[in-house]
């Protein structure tokens, strides 16, 4: 849209303009020129005056008193023009603050999803790190038995579930990762093969198959709704997957 598009002609009552008054309006539709050229450089913004074009901005920009708009020679014709002009231009910037606020939004939204996948992320690299620190003293530990003559047949059971879950990235599970043949570990430690997946009669959701890997109930498959083996939960080391995979299905 050019910046001249709303822009009036500014007229004076006929046979009544001087020099003087002449150049009044000169600044006048110069200082409109330059408004609407404002606008359109800020994405349909006024970047002044707190966003409002007013007559007395208009006026402040022209360096013309707003007086001068009030005398007889004006009242009835450059100042019906400029109220106008005001006016149309109005909407416009009704329509654009409109637009920013709904841009604004989306962008909100998008931020507040943002921070929350690096909130899960962030804990998950701090439970991450805590388990490389107890992994870390403990090896320590281990280090200075043997320096000092005491050998040990392997390292603890603690320590070696430790690097089992150090070895698998606490992301949660997507959908497509609850495929029969899938490995999953729980947050316990427990490992577990997926069976199938099913519909949940009492509510029609999407349920998950499973079955333990080690133990005495490894013929016992047990069942979980999908949203419950995908979700987060807490732990005194920070929020976790409930689950994580540990070998892809084939």
């Amino acid at each position: 849209m050019s910046p001249t598009h709303f822009l009036p002609t500014l007229t004076t009552a006929p046979d009544k303009g001087n020099a003087r008054t002449e150049a009044a309006l000169r600044r006048l539709r110069q200082a409109m020129a330059d408004i609407e050229r404002d606008i359109d450089q800020h994405q349909g913004i006024y970047p002044f005056n707190h966003g409002r074009v007013t007559q007395s901005e208009l006026c402040r920009r022209a360096d013309v008193k707003k007086a001068t708009l009030q005398n007889p020679l004006h009242k009835d014709s450059t100042r019906v023009e400029i109220l106008n002009w005001l006016e149309v231009l109005g909407s416009r910037l009704t329509r654009a603050r409109e637009s920013v606020r709904e841009r604004v939004t989306a962008v909100a939204d998008d931020l507040a999803v943002e921070v929350q996948r690096l909130t899960l992320e962030n804990e998950a690299l701090r439970t991450r790190l805590a388990v490389s620190e107890q992994l870390i003293a403990q090896l320590r530990q281990e280090n200075t038995r043997l320096k000092n003559g005491t050998t040990s047949a392997n390292l603890s059971a603690p320590v070696a579930a430790v690097t089992e879950i150090e070895l698998v990235p606490p992301i949660a599970l997507n959908t497509n990762q609850c495929k029969p043949g899938a490995q999953l570990r729980h947050y316990k430690g427990g490992c577990y093969t997926v069976v199938g997946t099913c519909l949940i009669e009492a509510t029609l959701l999407p349920g998950v198959l499973y079955k333990p890997l080690q133990g005495d109930k490894q013929d016992t498959v047990w069942m979980r709704p999908l949203a419950d083996m995908q979700e987060m939960v807490s732990t005194d080391h920070g929020t976790v997957p409930r689950f994580v995979v540990i070998a892809e299905a084939d």
